[in-house]
């Protein structure tokens, strides 16, 4: 696909976009929504859980200090205690009696649990042990072993020679004591039972428990893979009633566990992630499929937007670039009778009577600045033509001829300047040379009363074209309204200033005719030059700006010299082409 055409361009970014906007926040809200079932699947499961875990152990608690309880009660039976105690006061078939009854305690207590083995009692002075089931010698070494387990408050279940017991004698004697207890009661726990028992919390094939203390270790687990010893050891370090994620044999669990002061043991239950989130991986195909719909939907869309509203829009926009740079012939169509095929109908109408209006409003303007040219240039001041006949006829009686001779020349060279109007725009040097011409004119009219000061064009700047009489009107208008009336000391300065992006032309005097309110009366005027009539400097600022753009124009202040100070600025670029914004070239 060649990505570098245009419309494949803008296609590929709206889809890019498309995806920004829409899919991404799309499949953010979709992980969010994903993310939280999760973490409240996996808080609910925790919950149940360690509720589950909680209420089994507790059940398997009371069970057991139940029984401890049943055991308690049998060391202060009358039977057992005078067995114990005082055999030697019982005739034999009182002793047998008395443990006859002493066994169907035992055996009531025996068939009060499911989890009970056997009942046993162990009593040193008549040489037997009497259980629930049988009546046998005494084991000495076996009740050594009972009498050496540890004093606690809580009777614990305690793991001897692969069999789980609570223990209980009497009376209570340290294993550093001399004495001997009277008598051992001694239950025997089914380990069988409660793995069996155990195995009913297990709700999946991954699932397992781990019942575990310094004495005994009960596993249960369908998972023939599972490492018993790696998870005891790894579920002994999670938090108590709390849900955690452990790693066993490269698996990943679910695990929680309860401690339990009376059996010194924990027990903890695991639970394979993956099977915890299975239920929610028919939610992740559905999103998966939602985000390739979207993804297709959007392609589809943008592809509709490009050809039935980008399209036709670039085509708009294209049109008013070129009219824009000056090209009204434009024309455009659409196949479709929709909203587009409107505008476009309206555009090219638009643009008819655009150019009908540009040609009407060029045609008539020009008509009038060049009639208003053509007025300018014809209205020679009849006082100032009237004073140079009287000049040529003083220079003449005086017999002045050298005078004579260069006076005649510049008024040759004013008149031809301005009577031959073929072009409405001259050269700027010899609208600079008319105006030198002219002003030399006037200083010898003023000689004893006024100085000229006229200083040299700037370099590269004498080819540009310029309307024809800018600058003269404008020294005219010093010395009519500034210099004229100035007995002695007046002053006119023509110079000129170039920087990188302008031209300037500046022409001020001493007078001192003008007030600062006509100042700025007559800037005022030169600012709205629409709103005034279009002659004298009014008619030079036009010109101007009509030339070389808005930037352009005659400006006037006051002059350090005490008089008016007129400047004409042109706007250039480098290389002394003008800037033209209006009708000018480039």
């Amino acid at each position: 696909m060649n990505l570098n055409h245009p419309w494949k361009k803008n296609v590929l970014k709206r889809l890019i976009l498309s995806f920004i906007c829409i899919l991404l926040p799309l499949y953010l809200l979709s992980m969010i929504i994903y993310n939280w079932g999760v973490r409240t699947l996996k808080d609910e499961i925790s919950k149940s859980m360690i509720s589950q875990v909680s209420q089994y152990y507790s059940g398997l608690e009371e069970e057991f200090k139940r029984i401890q309880t049943l055991q308690y009660d049998v060391l202060s039976d009358d039977n057992l205690n005078a067995l114990g105690a005082i055999p030697e006061s019982m005739n034999d078939i009182e002793k047998m009696q008395s443990i006859l009854r002493l066994q169907q305690r035992l055996n009531a207590i025996r068939n009060s649990s499911a989890y009970i083995v056997d009942v046993y009692a162990h009593i040193p002075a008549i040489q037997k042990n009497v259980s629930a089931l049988t009546i046998s010698s005494f084991n000495p070494e076996e009740y050594d072993d009972f009498k050496n387990i540890p004093l606690s408050l809580d009777s614990k279940l305690i793991n001897m020679n692969g069999k789980t017991y609570l223990s209980a004698s009497y009376p209570f004697v340290t294993p550093e004591s001399k004495k001997w207890p009277l008598f051992i009661v001694v239950i025997e726990i089914s380990k069988d039972k409660l793995k069996e028992n155990m195995k009913k919390m297990v709700n999946s094939p991954g699932e397992g428990l781990v019942f575990k203390s310094s004495q005994f270790e009960i596993t249960t687990s369908h998972d023939a893979h599972f490492d018993l010893a790696a998870a005891s050891q790894m579920l002994s370090d999670v938090d108590p009633n709390t849900a955690q994620t452990v790693t066993i044999t490269n698996k990943q669990y679910l695990a929680v566990y309860s401690y339990s002061h009376f059996f010194g043991a924990v027990l903890s239950k695991y639970v394979p992630v993956h099977a915890v989130f299975q239920p929610l991986e028919k939610y992740r195909s559905w999103f998966v499929l939602l985000l390739l719909v979207s993804f297709a939907i959007i392609v589809v869309y943008s592809l509709y937007v490009y050809k039935y509203i980008h399209k036709p829009l670039y085509k708009l926009v294209k049109a008013f670039r070129k009219v824009e740079h000056g090209d009204f012939n434009e024309q455009i169509d659409h196949d479709f009778n929709d909203e587009f095929q409107y505008i476009y109908t309206r555009f090219n109408a638009m643009l008819e009577n655009l150019k009908s209006l540009i040609d009407q409003v060029y045609k008539q303007q020009l008509l009038t600045h060049k009639a208003e040219l053509k007025q300018l240039q014809s209205q020679i001041n009849p006082h100032f033509l009237y004073n140079s006949f009287f000049i040529l006829n003083t220079m003449t009686r005086l017999g002045d001829y050298d005078n004579l001779e260069r006076f005649t020349n510049q008024l040759g060279e004013y008149f031809q300047f301005i009577t031959r109007g073929d072009s409405d725009e001259v050269l700027l040097g010899r609208e600079i040379n008319h105006a030198k011409v002219y002003s030399e004119i006037q200083a010898m009219r003023f000689a004893k009363r006024n100085r000229i000061e006229f200083g040299e064009l700037p370099e590269n700047v004498g080819h540009i074209m310029v309307p024809r009489l800018i600058v003269q009107p404008i020294i005219e208008n010093a010395f009519k309204y500034g210099l004229e009336k100035k007995s002695a000391n007046g002053i006119l300065s023509v110079h000129f200033a170039r920087t990188e992006n302008e031209l300037l032309l500046i022409v001020e005097d001493n007078g001192e005719e003008l007030t600062d309110e006509q100042i700025r009366a007559l800037n005022e005027s030169l600012s709205r030059p629409d709103e005034a009539e279009t002659t004298g400097l009014l008619n030079i600022h036009q010109r101007i700006r009509l030339k070389f753009g808005q930037n352009s124009g005659l400006y006037v202040e006051r002059s350090e010299l005490g008089g008016l100070k007129a400047t004409i600025r042109i706007v250039i670029s480098d290389g002394g082409i003008y800037d033209v914004q209006t009708f000018g070239r480039r």
